[in-house]
């Protein structure tokens, strides 16, 4: 997945939407534009995990045209 993909997240402290890039989410540290709460990259990285894991199963898909599991494996 591309770092400057823009993706949604909750923020943890007010609930609202935070529509960044990707590589955003992955910094050491920022605040939520709209609260200005603290944000660590830790707090987002299951998420983001996810959401890339996603989209290269997605993009092999596309690639070798069968349905992927996400896992490197060959099934």
């Amino acid at each position: 997945m591309l770092a400057n993909e823009e993706i949604a997240l909750e923020c943890p402290y007010c609930k609202g939407e935070i529509y960044r890039p990707l590589a955003w989410f992955k910094q050491a540290y920022n605040s939520c534009p709209s609260c200005e709460g603290g944000l660590a990259a830790s707090q987002f990285d299951a998420t983001v995990a996810e959401i890339e894991a996603a989209f290269e199963s997605s993009v092999a898909e596309m690639v070798v045209g069968q349905k992927g599991c996400g896992c490197n494996c060959n099934h």
